[in-house]
């Protein structure tokens, strides 16, 4: 038997429940807080990459994208509906450039 890695607690379902008990405000913060975890865990796992790989990088993320709204209904609703309401973080990409070796 493998070793289970532990579920964190929804984003989502901590939110509804602020929402519930009439704190919006920090429903909000707490998805926002959710999407820069996801988002910061996403760009790390894909970083670094080559410049001109940016297109299949899209493709892929896509693709996953949709596998995840088919497979989880109501995903798809969700992210439209929060998409109008949740700040999303920017990305800011930082270009290194390698510097051959010189002889």
């Amino acid at each position: 038997m493998g070793l289970m890695k532990p579920r964190v607690s929804s984003y989502v379902d901590r939110g509804n429940e602020l929402i519930a008990k009439g704190k919006t405000k920090q429903a909000m913060n707490l998805v926002s807080h959710g999407l820069q975890y996801y988002s910061e865990r996403v760009i790390d796992s894909i970083s670094p990459y080559a410049k001109n790989d940016a297109g299949l990088i899209v493709l892929v993320l896509r693709h996953l994208a949709n596998e995840i709204e088919k497979n989880n209904p109501g995903a798809k609703e969700l992210a439209d509906g929060m998409e109008k309401c949740v700040g999303k973080p920017s990305l800011q990409e930082i270009e290194k450039i390698k510097k051959s070796n010189r002889r």
